[in-house]
């Protein structure tokens, strides 16, 4: 008897250990996990800061052909160097200078630079690219000969009365870029990287000394090689987990949008457990002290288990979306909002609050159940009228709001009342209703963000123009006619 108890305790034990083990690895890949999602929320978060950082610097570009088209071709070509007519970036450091390249093959410049005399503008790169791709582009990354920065090329087709007659560039340095990337490092427990198409680590938040190496031929080690190989052949983010000088590294690199660029983020793994030791002899576990003390511990895993999966849950989905509609929720919305007017990155911002006529009379007719199906019908009718970088999502209830960058006036109007029309010809039935069916009122307000109003107010007035709207009559969209 002695020795069954003892083989049934032994074998008590083993089980507890192996599944100890077992939890172990499963409570380490759910903190892996919760970092890979870390990770990519900071991924969007640097994918968002150098897309606005492209976006300032083309704008320099296209301000500047803009104000040329108001110039003769006498004047804008009076000044071969030290034009004053490009010099309208001298408040901005990060531009090296404009310059204009002729279909004559001359060369104007705001900078001092004279141009050997055979130089022809026609054949160099940043002239062909723009011109044959008909836009403004960005050259790939190369280092300045003069200053040994690396730099960036911004060049446009240039015209003057419809009539083409070079390029227009600018070259931009590329440390305001990391001045960007090394303001939201600061706020978290990631850095971040830049890798151009050939390899060449464009910037380095973390250590800036690899910075211009090339991870193929002059890193001397295997630092994510495959995983870079990997994103350039995918559109999705890859994660990655490889050593570097004794630290074991996490993160996740994807192409970034509109360029042959790659962007990184990326952590020391700092993930610890305990190590399970199987080694013992049985003998010394065979206590009943030591039986309790596992399933604690047992229970303490399981529960920083439970724990972690939430955490990763709520990363994954509720962070974002609404489980009825599928759109965005109000603290998405929320979160989207605070961003915009922190970062002051657009001119002016339409918000709609949109609400659905005597909805708590269909409930009270139609049930609950029906009700929630009004709501996905309206939400899927709706979001197929947006553009897909309109913010659309779940207000609250039966409310919603839609968030337009750069869209204002007669646009705005015309968007709102395509989206009532829309929702009315989706003909759902609403006896109680004095249209008989299903329909919506929207109030809408225009404002800068950021300019001399906050977010909370941009929301009540739009708040205020709704309640205009179903005051006095519902089914219609009213503005909000104060300042913004």
């Amino acid at each position: 008897m002695k020795k069954i108890f003892q083989r049934s305790m032994g074998l008590l034990i083993l089980a507890i250990l192996v599944l100890t083990a077992y939890n172990f690895n499963v409570v380490r890949n759910e903190m892996l996990e919760n970092r890979y999602n870390a990770l990519i929320n900071d991924l969007r978060t640097d994918s968002a800061t150098f897309g606005l950082w492209i976006k300032e610097k083309k704008s320099i570009v296209n301000t500047a052909k803009d104000i040329y088209d108001n110039f003769s071709y006498e004047e804008l070509v009076a000044y071969n160097t030290e034009n004053p007519y490009l010099n309208i970036n001298n408040e901005d450091p990060s531009i090296s200078q404009l310059y204009i390249g002729l279909a004559d093959g001359h060369f104007i410049t705001g900078g001092q630079w004279i141009p050997p005399e055979d130089y022809d503008p026609r054949t160099r790169t940043w002239y062909l690219e723009a011109q044959e791709a008909g836009k403004t582009i960005v050259s790939s990354v190369y280092v300045d000969r003069e200053t040994g920065e690396m730099l960036v090329t911004i060049s446009s087709p240039l015209y003057l009365r419809e009539r083409f007659i070079g390029v227009i560039s600018a070259d931009v340095f590329l440390e305001s870029i990391r001045g960007f990337l090394m303001t939201e490092m600061e706020k978290r427990n990631s850095y971040s990287m830049l890798v151009d198409e050939d390899g060449t680590m464009v910037i380095h938040t973390h250590r800036p000394n690899l910075e211009g190496q090339n991870i193929y031929t002059d890193l001397g080690s295997s630092l994510f090689k495959d995983y870079f190989n990997e994103a350039k052949q995918s559109q999705d983010i890859v994660r990655m987990a490889y050593a570097y000088e004794g630290e074991d590294i996490l993160g996740i690199v994807q192409k970034a949008d509109g360029r042959n660029w790659y962007l990184a983020v990326a952590r020391v793994d700092d993930v610890t457990l305990w190590n399970a030791q199987l080694g013992y002899p049985w003998i010394f576990f065979v206590n009943a002290l030591m039986l309790t003390v596992i399933v604690v511990l047992m229970g303490m895993i399981l529960k920083a288990r439970s724990e972690l999966h939430s955490m990763n849950t709520l990363l994954t989905k509720e962070n974002e979306k609404d489980f009825l509609t599928g759109i965005y929720n109000r603290r998405y919305l929320n979160l989207y909002l605070e961003s915009v007017w922190r970062q002051q990155r657009v001119e002016a911002l339409s918000l709609l609050i949109l609400d659905v006529d005597f909805f708590k009379n269909y409930n009270d007719t139609y049930g609950h159940i029906q009700g929630d199906e009004v709501l996905k019908n309206l939400t899927k009718c709706i979001n197929n009228l947006v553009r897909k970088k309109d913010v659309f999502a779940r207000f609250g209830g039966e409310e919603f709001a839609l968030v337009l960058e750069d869209v204002e006036g007669p646009e705005v109007e015309k968007i709102a009342q395509k989206s009532i029309d829309a929702v009315y010809h989706l003909a759902m039935k609403h006896e109680t209703s004095p249209f008989k069916r299903v329909t919506i009122s929207i109030g809408v307000v225009t404002v800068a963000p950021g300019k001399q109003i906050s977010v909370r107010e941009a929301i009540e007035y739009a708040d205020k123009a709704l309640y205009e709207a179903k005051e006095s009559g519902r089914n219609k969209v009213v503005f909000h006619e104060g300042k913004g």
